[in-house]
């Protein structure tokens, strides 16, 4: 079953160790889930979304095959 759970970027960048930057390159490249917009200055991302992009992103690493969701 699907979560909605969300949550906001200081938990992602916990979950996930890369810098702010890094981030928001991936996710403009596509390697990384886009966040929800909850308002004008707010965003988050579904936490099932963000924990299968990484466990997708180690499974890469480990082929060397480059990155991407």
């Amino acid at each position: 079953m699907k979560s909605y759970k969300l949550i906001d970027l200081k938990t992602v960048l916990n979950i996930y160790p890369v810098s702010r930057a890094t981030l928001y390159r991936q996710i403009k490249s596509g390697s990384f889930p886009e966040p929800y917009r909850l308002g004008t200055r707010r965003s988050a991302w579904n936490l099932d979304e963000v924990e299968e992009c990484i466990s997708e992103l180690k499974k890469v690493a480990l082929r060397g095959n480059g990155l991407g969701c």
